[in-house]
């Protein structure tokens, strides 16, 4: 008799360990969150909400601009009306002439430099420049335009590229 008793107690400890299991993975491992079903209706509740904090700092860099950028290019190689076709391309992409493309100072530029104007825009100017180098000219350096770059380029201009062989070799 103890052998039945004892046979139905494993089944019966075993049945309620599976109903155990089953209502725990059925609920979640408890938190109190709610996970969303991919498919699933569209009222099922949500872990966050609009009036929490957000989970990610904000971000330090503003988010780079194209339309209305002032820009201006200059040729650093020997290829003639490098510099305007860029310009141009960058303008159709909805940056604008600063003024006319023109050639650099000096050539040949061994690579291509995005520059930015620094002063009370920095951030925003070198975020943009950022975003050009890497769009347009294979991740060239980018750099903050200094004084001895700055004569030779438009006032208004915020950015200024100087096309550099690695440019004109890649798209000769």
């Amino acid at each position: 008799m103890s052998r039945v008793n004892l046979g139905t107690a494993r089944i019966v400890l075993l049945v309620a360990l599976v109903v155990a299991g089953i209502a725990l993975l059925a609920n979640g491992f408890g938190g109190g969150t709610s996970v969303a079903v991919p498919g699933g209706p569209a009222s099922s509740p949500s872990t966050t909400s609009p009036s929490s904090s957000p989970t990610k700092p904000p971000k330090e860099t503003p988010s780079p601009q194209v339309q209305g950028v002032p820009i201006q290019v200059f040729n650093g190689t020997y290829s003639a009306g490098l510099a305007g076709q860029v310009q141009q391309m960058l303008v159709k992409d909805g940056y604008v002439a600063a003024h006319a493309a023109a050639d650099a100072p000096s050539k040949p530029v061994a690579k291509t430099v995005v520059y930015y104007r620094g002063g009370a825009d920095a951030a925003q100017n070198k975020s943009n420049a950022k975003y050009m180098a890497n769009k347009y000219f294979a991740g060239a350096r980018v750099a903050v335009l200094g004084a001895d770059q700055a004569s030779s380029v438009a006032n208004n201009a915020q950015i200024a590229i100087v096309l550099g062989l690695d440019y004109a070799n890649a798209h000769g």
